[in-house]
């Protein structure tokens, strides 16, 4: 654990595997490195903003900024998940270009894969 990072997670990324029809599987997913992690939840402002950029529509999706070091092999086609199974489908990743000190991930579970 190193100071606010205080979870450890798994990110994961696909491997590309397919069927026979050529179609991507499902649960095609290898683990790509373990990080530890600072996370925080959706403010209450967040979720109201998401909700009206929906169109009013609240979904059932749960979003979740994870910052862990610096790591620029992390992209949005990757997973995150947690010890308890918990999966977490990566929307955006962030990079502290400037100090090179943190990456910040924006998660989102309870979709298809999360």
């Amino acid at each position: 654990m190193i100071g606010e990072h205080n979870r450890l997670v798994e990110i994961w990324s696909p491997t590309g595997a397919v069927n026979s029809a050529n179609e991507p599987l499902p649960d095609a997913w290898a683990l790509h490195k373990s990080k530890w992690a600072r996370i925080r939840g959706e403010t209450g402002m967040g979720t109201i903003r998401a909700a009206a950029a929906a169109g009013g529509v609240h979904t059932a999706l749960d979003r979740y900024s994870f910052r862990v070091s610096y790591d620029t092999s992390i992209t949005n086609k990757m997973q995150i998940r947690e010890r308890d199974g918990t999966r977490y489908n990566i929307l955006t990743v962030r990079h502290d270009k400037a100090d090179r000190d943190w990456t910040d991930i924006v998660a989102e579970t309870g979709g298809a894969n999360g």
